[in-house]
Formats: C-alpha cells, structure tokens, sequence
C-alpha cells in the first residue's frame, strides 16, 4: 500500500562517529535511503506552508490538499 510521508527537513541529518561523517537522508527522496545522495538539493526552494510530491524522475508538483 503506498502511502504519502511528510518530510520537513530540505537537507541531510550528519552522524558523526569517531572515523568519519555520515549523512542520513531527512528529506525522503534519496535514492540510496537511509543514506543521503544529495537529492535534497530539488526540495531547497520549496515555499513554506505547502506540501509536495515527486515523481520517480524528481519532478516537483503539490499535493493535492487532504
């Protein structure tokens, strides 16, 4: 069943263990979820207060309202 999940965060989450850091995607459009592959990049100007999709090329429409 698919199901739409609301991400607020537009960057990655940093995990700094003793060797080197870690980037976990906040924004939910990662390829390589949980990992951040810089994708976050597509949702840095989304105005606030509005909800978005993206398609499987990255595309950007708004939500339909709930």
């Amino acid at each position: 069943m698919a199901r739409l999940v609301k991400h607020t965060a537009t960057g990655p989450v940093k995990v700094d263990p003793s060797d080197k850091p870690v980037f976990v995607c906040a924004c939910g459009l990662s390829k390589r979820f949980p990992f951040c592959d810089g994708t976050h990049k597509a949702c840095k100007d989304e105005p606030e207060g509005q909800t978005f999709q993206y398609d499987e090329q990255g595309q950007r429409r708004e939500a339909p309202k709930a």
